[in-house]
């Protein structure tokens, strides 16, 4: 399922400039994920006449390349190509993310359009069927809300500074020594895939996420720790607004992110927790992301079978003329099953709550079957 094709030095023209003439050939693969599901959700919404049957599709089309220079330097990056039918994070993107990297004995340093260090060191429960974390479940019960599952703790323990969707950015990875490694990235624009210099007038600017994680064994057991800090400046143009929340709409963004996971002969059990105490401003919708939001979950594999149990709440202020939180609770068991390398069909069963501080409320189970497919 993997192809591979040999291409030139030339194809790198940061290899060549920055490196002695490379006889090594840069070596490309292709390779990515597929998840098709199908499912029924029994909505409770007042509004709207929702079909009770629907589909969800998430998938990538990933060409990686390498190639090592004369003086050791490893070259590379990614394109990914992604399926725009991925309604949990409602992207629009065609190419997703897009990068190039150098890595040595002193680390990895990367830049182009990715995640943050946070973002990619963060650690959260297992879970062996539909996304609760980042809210793929919102394709059968439907988020009444207006607050956002992807990005921000009111769906998710990954978050970025102020909602970063893979801007453009440079990050820095350490070696793993000792099982420890961290990170650290800067995005000066926080806008996917925008290559202008912007003005600050009105958004927010010079993103920061910061990482580190531990993996250890003792005796058997293997822990994952990890923990993230995001930050980003408050641009010009925002005002000082008398609010019923306490909400601060002057102030910066801020928010931290932990995540534990802990494994022993099949078992794995994981939680994780993100915060928002200073989050993104919208004077224009009178709203705020300032949150939490927990993951906790359990799994189980035996051979080619596996079994999960996830659970998820967050809260968000959102309307900052209202006193009260959106809330988004979700409970859901899976079961999954590996029909050879790269090849499962796994299923779900679970049930969402939406609680809208405006009273726009939505709860309901849902059942779904999924095939999954890794190349």
């Amino acid at each position: 399922m993997m192809k591979t094709l040999l291409l030139g030095s030339t194809a790198l023209c940061a290899a060549v400039a920055l490196s002695t003439p490379a006889s090594a050939q840069v070596t490309v693969t292709v390779g990515g994920y597929m998840a098709q599901w199908f499912g029924w959700g029994d909505n409770d919404a007042s509004a709207g006449n929702l079909q009770d049957v629907n589909t969800f599709t998430d998938g990538e089309i990933i060409f990686s390349f390498e190639g090592i220079t004369d003086n050791g330097l490893t070259f590379g990056g990614e394109v990914q190509l992604e399926d725009n039918a991925n309604s949990a994070s409602g992207t629009t993107d065609v190419i997703d993310e897009s990068y190039l990297f150098v890595s040595g004995d002193f680390g990895r340093v990367l830049i182009g359009s990715e995640n943050g260090a946070g973002y990619l060191m963060q650690v959260a429960s297992p879970n062996v069927g539909l996304p609760i974390n980042s809210g793929s479940n919102t394709a059968f019960i439907v988020n009444t809300t207006n607050s956002n599952l992807f990005l921000s703790p009111f769906g998710s323990t990954y978050i970025e500074p102020a909602l970063d969707n893979d801007a453009e950015k440079i990050a820095y990875f350490t070696p793993r020594f000792q099982g420890f490694q961290f990170g650290i990235s800067y995005a000066p624009e926080l806008i996917q895939d925008d290559v202008v210099q912007q003005t600050r007038v009105g958004r927010y600017v010079n993103g920061l996420s910061i990482g580190a994680n531990y993996v250890g064994e003792f005796d058997g057991v293997e822990v994952s720790v990890a923990g993230g800090f995001y930050y980003a400046e408050q641009g010009a143009g925002f005002a000082s607004v008398t609010n019923v929340a306490g909400v601060d709409t002057t102030d910066d963004f801020y928010g931290a992110s932990a995540g534990i996971t802990v494994s022993y002969q099949g078992f794995v059990a994981g939680f994780s927790y993100a915060n928002v105490w200073s989050g993104v401003i919208n004077t224009a919708t009178a709203t705020s992301t300032e949150g939490q939001g927990f993951d906790a979950g359990i799994a189980y594999t035996t051979g080619p079978l596996s079994f999960s149990l996830n659970g998820y709440y967050g809260e968000e202020e959102n309307l900052y003329t209202v006193a009260d939180d959106d809330t988004y609770l979700a409970l859901q068991g899976s079961v999954r099953y590996e029909l050879g390398q790269g090849i499962a069909v796994a299923g779900s069963l679970g049930w969402t709550d939406f609680d809208d501080e405006a009273a726009a409320d939505n709860e309901g189970v849902y059942v779904t079957g999924g095939v999954l497919v890794e190349f």
